[in-house]
C-alpha cells in the first residue's frame, strides 16, 4: 500500500478523495459480474483485508494456483458472491478519472491499479503462539519466498521463471520488467520468542492450517475447563448442602 497520497498530475489534488468510480469486474471462479468501487489512485475503496484463518486459507490456495500457473494477474478485491479473488490481467486497459478535475489516469492494470493480492491477513492465537499471517509480494533482489506450488527455494537473480522441481511458474513479470512472486509473511511470537519470516505460499498454507487447528483446540480446552470448573462448584455446593442438612437432622433428633 502506498505511504504517500498520490496526487493528480493536472490539478495536484489527492487522487484518493471521493467520489470513487465503479470498475466492472467479472469473477473468474463463479462468473458473477460486479462493480468494484475504485479511487482515482487505483486503490479499491471497500476491500476489507482482515480475514478469518479459514478464509485466508482459501485465498492462499487460489493465490498459489494462479502464481504456479503463470496467471497471477492484478487482484482488486473479493467476489461478493463466492469470496474468491477478483483478478484483472496486468495488461488490461484501465482509465480512472481524478475526483477533482476529472483528468483520467490511463494505462494498464499493472501500472494504474494498486494490487490487493498481498493485503489479505489473518491472526491466529493459541496457548504458546500469537501470529499474523499475511500474503506478501517478494521481488528477486533479496530474500525470496520459493516456489508457490512445492516450496523449493528460488535464488534471487536466477533467469529461470519455472521451478526446477515441479516446473511451476516461480516469477510473475510486471509491466516494466519487475519480477515478483507471492509468499506468506508470518510475524508474532511462538513459545515466548519472536517469530518472523517469509515462506512459500504452500508452506504458509500448511502452517496456517496447523496453527488454526491448534488455536481452535486451545480455545475448546479453555471452554471445557470453564465448564468443568462450574460443574465442580455445583457439585461442591450440593455436597455442602447435604452435609449441613445431615447435621441439622441429627441436632433435631437429639
Amino acid at each position: 500500500m502506498p505511504l504517500a497520497r498520490a496526487r493528480c498530475s493536472a490539478c495536484s489534488q489527492p487522487l484518493a478523495d471521493p467520489p470513487h468510480v465503479p470498475l466492472p469486474v467479472r469473477c473468474v471462479q463463479c462468473g458473477f459480474g460486479q462493480n468494484v468501487q475504485m479511487a482515482g489512485d487505483g486503490q479499491p475503496s471497500d476491500f476489507e483485508s482482515a480475514f478469518t484463518p479459514t478464509r485466508l486459507q482459501q485465498w492462499l490456495a487460489t493465490a498459489r494456483a494462479r502464481m504456479a500457473g503463470g496467471a497471477l494477474g492484478v487482484c482488486v478485491g473479493a467476489c461478493k458472491r463466492c469470496q474468491a479473488p477478483l483478478v484483472l490481467g496486468p495488461m488490461d486497459a484501465v482509465s480512472l478519472p481524478c475526483p477533482h478535475c476529472r483528468e483520467p489516469r490511463t494505462g494498464t492494470a499493472g501500472d494504474v491499479l494498486v494490487d490487493q493480492w498481498p493485503e489479505a491477513w489473518a491472526k491466529v492465537t493459541g496457548g504458546d503462539f500469537d501470529l499474523e499471517y499475511r500474503l506478501s509480494f517478494v521481488d528477486d533482489k533479496g530474500v525470496t519466498a520459493g516456489c508457490a506450488a512445492c516450496g523449493l527455494p528460488t535464488p534471487p537473480g536466477d533467469p529461470s521463471v519455472s521451478c526446477a522441481r515441479c516446473r511451476a511458474v516461480t516469477w510473475s513479470v510486471r509491466p516494466g520488467g519487475q519480477r515478483i512472486q507471492l509468499g506468506v509473511r508470518v510475524d508474532g511470537e511462538r513459545q515466548g520468542r519472536p517469530f518472523n519470516g517469509v515462506v512459500s505460499v504452500v508452506q504458509g498454507e500448511g502452517m496456517l492450517r496447523a496453527d488454526a487447528l491448534r488455536g481452535a483446540s486451545a480455545a475448546s480446552g479453555q471452554s471445557l475447563l470453564g465448564i468443568t470448573g462450574v460443574g465442580c462448584a455445583v457439585v461442591t455446593a450440593i455436597v455442602f448442602v447435604v452435609i449441613c442438612g445431615g447435621i441439622l437432622a441429627i441436632a433435631l433428633l437429639r
